[in-house]
């Protein structure tokens, strides 16, 4: 196994100090509005087609322009700007901004860098799929394991956050994500293989989760920041 899988998987572990385990990624919202427990894997599936995929391109573009270093096409700063313009509500702006600088402040005692401190000093946002491509290149992951690590975190983050919400049997999560494995591979492949600019690539298109995202954040009772 290369360096670059055994750090992928580190990555994907929930135990990583990364933030994930504070958030529901809009979980928490959709239970309060009547999601119940027949809608979780449905509700996983939705944000793994409308939000993770262009989020795992934006994280794999991020990857390519750290490894090729200043100048690459594009350039870490353009990319941060990219996911601002695909990220309409600040509510969501400001959670993954949060989520990308704990990555970092992690990830930068677990391969300490320069690519990492560069990008942690030069960005005022450090959105986290951005913040991911930059640790994927620090930590030697290939596209695919980055792709992959994006679409896996956001399924296995919103399983985890079900457990606490519905009081679920954590057997029954591990098999929706088990049966989300082929499909999370398969599309970790296209997102790997498309060399498009990021501007020509779908955008997250979601537009009640951003909705639902602001209503959560002025609940005054709640588990999960997200």
């Amino acid at each position: 196994m290369s360096a670059g899988a055994v750090a992928s998987l580190l990555l994907a572990d929930s135990r990583f100090p990364a933030g994930s385990y504070a958030h529901s990624l809009g979980l928490e919202q959709a239970v309060a509005e009547g999601l119940d427990v027949d809608g979780v894997a449905p509700f996983i599936s939705a944000r793994l087609r409308l939000v993770a995929r262009p989020e795992a391109s934006l994280s794999v573009a991020a990857r390519r322009a750290a490894t090729a270093g200043a100048g690459g096409d594009p350039d870490l700063a353009a990319l941060d700007d990219e996911h601002a313009a695909r990220c309409p509500s600040p509510v969501l702006r400001d959670i993954a901004r949060r989520l990308g600088s704990q990555l970092l402040r992690s990830a930068a005692t677990a391969w300490p860098c320069a690519t990492i401190d560069r990008y942690r000093s030069d960005s005022a946002t450090t959105p986290r799929p951005v913040a991911l491509g930059v640790v994927g290149a620090a930590a030697g992951l290939s596209d695919l394991e980055v792709a992959m690590v994006a679409l896996y975190d956001d399924a296995a983050t919103v399983a985890g956050a079900a457990l606490k919400l519905l009081g679920l049997d954590p057997a029954q999560t591990a098999r929706w994500l088990a049966n989300l494995a082929p499909w999370i591979g398969a599309v970790a492949r296209e997102v790997a293989d498309d060399r498009r600019p990021v501007a020509q690539q779908p955008a997250p298109a979601a537009v009640g989760l951003e909705l639902a995202a602001y209503r959560h954040a002025h609940r005054t009772e709640r588990f999960f920041a997200s």
